[in-house]
């Protein structure tokens, strides 16, 4: 198991976590990162990300991000429940993102299905932050609206935002999570997308 991690884990998921690969790390440190993502991808194959998968956080949120950069969305059922479930914190990160990255029914439906349980818990500050920009993310790939009705005045978004006036401040027109919070947290997410898609292919670019 040490192996296995040392191969897998331990390389990757401090990096991986809050997208520390795109915004923390010096130029040196992002090639020998992006090269090392490069040659796993290579030989990364199902029954490693299964057993990732079934790990902890630090194994689930890598299995996702390589997950979602392979686009193998034969794991969305699993990593869509995984993120619902929300049994390890910081997981959740690499589930969002490989949710985005598949961009089809599946995403939206545990996207959307964690939003609607999770918003309404306005004491619980969790993902929310990273599954509501895959969400618009899926959109804008898809060209669908299926996160319009968590912006809206009065919506699930406006509520969870209501105690939080320090992350979150609502546009004239209606639509909440802004500046502080979502406008800034889908931005650092659409440059996590195009980074893996400038460097490893995948997403598509945004």
């Amino acid at each position: 198991m040490n192996e296995f991690i040392n191969q897998w884990v331990a390389p990757y998921y401090l990096q991986i976590l809050h997208g520390n690969y795109c915004f923390n790390l010096k130029y040196l440190e992002q090639t020998a990162f992006n090269q090392k993502v490069k040659e796993a991808l290579q030989s990364i194959n199902a029954n490693i990300i299964e057993q990732l998968l079934s790990g902890g956080w630090r194994e689930q949120l890598t299995g996702s991000w390589f997950c979602g950069l392979k686009g193998w969305s034969q794991f969305a059922d699993v990593i869509g429940t995984k993120l619902v479930d929300r049994n390890v914190p910081y997981a959740g990160q690499g589930h969002s993102f490989a949710l985005a990255c598949f961009a089809n029914d599946k995403s939206v439906e545990y996207l959307t299905k964690y939003l609607d349980l999770f918003l309404p818990q306005t004491d619980l500050v969790y993902e929310q932050i990273w599954v509501m920009p895959a969400l618009l993310w899926v959109d804008a790939q898809n060209n669908t609206t299926y996160s319009e009705r968590y912006l809206v005045i009065d919506g699930l978004g406006q509520n969870y935002a209501a105690d939080k006036s320090t992350w979150y401040q609502a546009e004239p027109e209606g639509r909440v999570w802004q500046l502080g919070h979502l406008d800034d947290r889908q931005e650092r997410f659409w440059q996590l997308m195009k980074y893996c898609h400038i460097y490893f292919a995948k997403p598509k670019a945004g």
